[in-house]
């Protein structure tokens, strides 16, 4: 018979005590128990029963000392040492105690829950404080560019969030928001060897294309995006734009201006680098006009001011919006007035509204310092979130009128082009612009020159093969009609 207590507690004064009190329970002398082993590693005491029968040299069978045993007197006379149930298993009788033993089966799972529980708070407070991070210091979080295609390049930089859309009223609007500065644009480190050939990729690569070669590749739909995956995207490196909180003024992270074009807005503050950063870049056009466009992010409720004081500063005849103000997600918020509204230093009065099919034009009067300017402003909304319009028509009748105003409107400052981050849609416009006055004065177009000259100036512009092969696409109707004219 075995019995499991703590030996640690039993002495040979509590162990004899402990036989005796087995006897008695079996009704036995205590010299028929016998304690046949102490182990402390088992934690327990084996008992045998020798036969009071003459010439009987086995000891008692188990199943016999159960029958004979009178639990109620075992459980008196062992009460002292813990006993508190027997039960026989495997051939022998059990005592079940309660153990003081610190790693008992259920102390182990304890330990084992807890450290589980700590492990999890832990993780918990740590994944809080790298949000809380994020949200208080947008800047030093360095994030992958946008694209399946990443190339280095020497300048990268990086977006915010947006915010909530703020929608005029036909009462005055005023916004005064922060306060504008000046600085130099700012000089990049030196390229690594993988960055000077991504630039004299973006600065050498070009394929002339003549109109029937056009009409050929536009159908090549593989052909146009190999050809895309290797033009490097130029994104730029967060840690080259040295100036403090500038993530609260972009709207996507990953996407940031390039410093050698990006537009500086100008202030009588010249210690305040913030109040001087837009996401803005000047885009060179047709044979490589200087500042022909600037292309830029869609206004955030806290850039509506630095907006209307690019317009203003950079004397600019046209604004171009392709996308709505909510898509998915906010893709930018409504930056002018129902009728009249103040931005910072800049009124903004809207004179008349026409409605297109497929985008809206207004007519403004932009006024500042005594002086007033005529701005159009043109509301592309018919491209759909995600994708490639379905036909190329509704941009190129936008794009004519834009160049019909942008001629008629005379020696004055570049059009701005934004969509939401800048880069996408607007590269797809300025392309498809840019494109189609090759087209036209010499017959033949080189739409893989074209965005790499894009992407010099501003990092990413055209970011899907679907949009590469949109332009090309527009530019081939462009094409039909052309000849059609000149057969005519």
């Amino acid at each position: 018979m075995a019995l499991q207590v703590d030996v640690r507690k039993l002495n040979v004064t509590l162990l004899r005590a402990f036989r005796d009190g087995v006897a008695a329970a079996l009704d036995l002398p205590p010299r028929l128990v016998h304690i046949n082993r102490l182990s402390e590693r088992k934690n327990g005491i084996e008992l045998y029963v020798s036969s009071d029968r003459p010439g009987a040299t086995e000891p008692v069978p188990s199943e016999e000392v159960i029958r004979s045993l009178n639990i109620n007197v075992l459980h008196r006379s062992l009460e002292p040492f813990g006993v508190t149930e027997v039960t026989p298993e495997k051939n022998v009788l059990q005592g079940q105690y309660e153990r003081d033993d610190v790693w008992t089966k259920e102390g182990f799972y304890a330990v084992v829950i807890f450290l589980t529980i700590f492990i999890i708070i832990v993780t918990c407070l740590m994944v809080l404080y790298r949000l809380k991070e994020k949200v208080e210091y947008p800047d030093r979080q360095l994030k992958e560019a946008p694209s399946r295609d990443v190339h280095l390049a020497p300048c990268r930089m990086k977006p915010a969030a947006g915010l909530q859309e703020r929608r005029g009223s036909n009462v005055s609007l005023v916004l005064d928001m922060s306060a504008l500065g000046a600085v130099e644009p700012l000089s990049c480190a030196p390229a690594t060897p993988r960055e000077r050939v991504a630039l004299e990729y973006l600065h050498t690569a070009g394929r002339a294309l003549s109109r029937q070669q056009l009409r050929d590749i536009a159908l090549n739909t593989q052909r146009l995006h190999a050809e895309f995956v290797e033009i490097p995207m130029n994104f730029v490196d967060p840690k080259e734009l040295d100036i403090s909180s500038h993530g609260t003024k972009n709207r996507y992270k990953t996407i940031l201006p390039n410093p050698h074009s990006r537009v500086i807005l100008k202030t009588r503050n010249t210690y305040d680098p913030l109040g001087s950063y837009i996401n803005a870049n000047y885009i060179r056009g047709y044979l490589g006009d200087e500042r022909s466009y600037i292309a830029t992010q869609g206004p955030m409720i806290n850039t509506v001011n630095d907006f209307w004081q690019m317009a203003w500063q950079e004397d600019c005849p046209v604004i171009v919006m392709i996308t709505k103000l909510k898509e998915k997600n906010e893709k930018c918020v409504l930056y002018w007035p129902e009728k009249r509204g103040i931005y910072g230093k800049v009124e903004v009065l809207v004179n008349g509204t026409r409605e297109c099919e497929h985008y809206t034009v207004r007519n403004l009067t932009v006024k500042q310092g005594g002086q007033s300017r005529s701005v159009k402003h043109y509301w592309y909304t018919s491209w759909p979130d995600h994708k490639t319009p379905d036909s190329a028509q509704p941009l190129l009748q936008l794009m004519a009128e834009v160049e019909e105003d942008r001629l008629a409107s005379g020696p004055r400052g570049p059009v701005i082009v934004h969509c939401s981050a800048g880069i996408g849609r607007t590269g797809c416009f300025i392309a498809t612009t840019i494109g189609c006055r090759q087209l036209q004065q010499e017959g033949a177009v080189d739409v893989l020159g074209i965005v790499c000259q894009l992407r010099v100036d501003r990092g990413g512009m055209i970011q899907t093969g679907e949009q590469y092969e949109f332009v090309h696409h527009a530019l081939s109707l462009y094409e039909s009609r052309l000849s059609a004219e000149a057969g005519q």
